[in-house]
């Protein structure tokens, strides 16, 4: 498993902004949006959007400026669009993506744990979380909330890992006390004791780039305890996410039930405990009824929609229709390693092959994976989309880097809309030529060069 190397550019004006001229579009809501075909974005010294626009006003408004430090200019190929937010995945799945199983506790107990027990070594953590958060910028991803395991040592290497790499994470160590292999089972207190230490010198490292979760798995496999004094951290540290799954599928759901008799669904299990508010991701949520929607709006709940990995456990359907019609925040997530790809392109694809009654446009996808994306992360004022003030997080894609279609063909059709839509239903990874985090290049595609004007 050899790692992908990232390339460095020297980019020139590390005290002077820096200018991108070229086609560029963002979300404003999920059905509105801004497009350039001409466009011009500035970032300022310190990594932030100062400016976004046509190149006319950019022009006018910077024009001794830009004799000092010209900008780099786009090709006619390639699209400036706000860097992508995974809501959820696993970093110590990656090795097993694709293997299949009957259903989730089948697929937990043959595969997924015993991928994750590895991460007992400290060779094999570094050389996963190295490759991890190299995908994550090869595939455009800036923004991803990561599951890891409950190895304290291999959580502190996946946060030195997106430390030195510049990816923005919410993550923290995995929890579980009970129902689970002995090897991936620790005591209460022990676990408590690490995830609360982690905390404290992991959560806002970075200039905020980097933050904690507290990670419950599930229900399943935390105790009354566990979940209780989750609870209480969550009071003390308001501002700490607390990430796990709700609502897989129907079986899970059934054990959740056994295991916790006196609540009145799976939701409220969670809600006893303390665990639901501003800053909570619940995973899935599949099987919700309108009840148990209504309380996760009342608590400023977020779902993480991941159609890829439903798709291909057989979970069931998102009631996306019910979600938007309370009002919840939600985005999409790559669930890998259930989702078999880490790509969110595949993942927008798949999130409209999942309803078969409502249709979702180029917009509202990409809208899913960035700006709404950033509402369900409460980081709506950091990243998302590319309003001025706000951090640079960005990519440049090569809308020539899709399947299917040769390059030279089919490249008259100037439209943002159907630009977006074949990104959504041809692209991959390919597409990303590069990506920015907070200004900073931190993933060019082989071969591609950034060309001063």
């Amino acid at each position: 498993m050899e790692p992908i190397p990232t390339p460095h550019i020297e980019l020139s004006g590390g005290l002077r902004p820096r200018f991108y001229r070229g086609a560029i579009y963002h979300p404003l809501t999920a059905q509105t949006w801004e497009y350039w075909p001409d466009g011009g974005l500035v970032v300022s010294p310190d990594g932030r959007l100062e400016a976004v626009g046509p190149w006319t006003a950019i022009a006018s408004r910077y024009g001794s400026e830009l004799n000092i430090e010209p900008p780099v200019v786009l090709g006619s190929e390639h699209l400036l669009v706000p860097g992508l937010i995974d809501l959820h995945l696993h970093l110590p799945q990656l090795p097993a993506t694709g293997r299949q199983a009957e259903d989730l506790l089948a697929w937990l107990d043959q595969h997924i744990f015993k991928t994750e027990a590895a991460f007992a070594q400290r060779a094999y953590a570094q050389q996963v979380s190295r490759w991890f958060f190299q995908e994550l910028l090869k595939n455009g991803t800036t923004t991803a909330a990561v599951f890891l395991t409950l190895h304290r040592e291999a959580v502190e290497i996946a946060f030195e890992e997106a430390e030195r790499q510049g990816n923005r994470v919410i993550m923290g160590l995995n929890l579980m006390d009970r129902l689970a292999p002995p090897e991936l089972t620790r005591p209460t207190e022990d676990l408590l004791e690490d995830t609360e230490a982690l905390c404290r010198i992991w959560h806002g490292r970075g200039e905020g780039r980097l933050r904690y979760a507290w990670m419950p798995r599930f229900a399943v496999t935390s105790t009354e305890t566990l979940l209780t004094r989750l609870g209480a951290l969550r009071r003390q540290y308001p501002d700490v996410y607390l990430h796990t799954h709700l609502s897989e599928q129907v079986d899970e759901i059934e054990t959740v039930l056994r295991l916790f008799p006196q609540a009145a669904s799976y939701t409220d299990v969670y809600d006893r405990y303390g665990l639901l508010g501003p800053y909570t991701i619940l995973a899935h949520g599949i099987h919700l009824t309108d009840g148990e929607l209504a309380l996760l709006k009342a608590r400023e709940v977020s779902l993480a929609h991941c159609p890829s990995a439903n798709f291909f456990l057989k979970s069931g359907r998102f009631r996306l229709e019910a979600v938007q019609k309370e009002g919840l925040r939600w985005g999409l997530g790559s669930d890998v390693g259930a989702g078999p790809e880490m790509s969110l392109f595949k993942v927008m694809k798949d999130a409209q092959y999942m309803q078969p009654d409502l249709t979702l446009s180029p917009h509202a996808l990409f809208y899913a994976t960035t700006l709404g994306a950033a509402r369900a992360l409460f980081l709506e004022e950091v990243t998302g989309n590319l309003t001025p003030g706000k951090e640079a997080d960005f990519l440049i894609l090569n809308t020539q880097g899709k399947s299917n279609i040769p390059a030279e063909l089919g490249q008259n059709e100037q439209s943002i809309e159907a630009r977006l839509s074949q990104c959504i239903y041809l692209g991959d990874d390919r597409l990303v030529a590069a990506t920015f985090v907070r200004g900073q290049l931190v993933y060019c595609a082989p071969g591609f060069g950034l060309k001063k004007g």
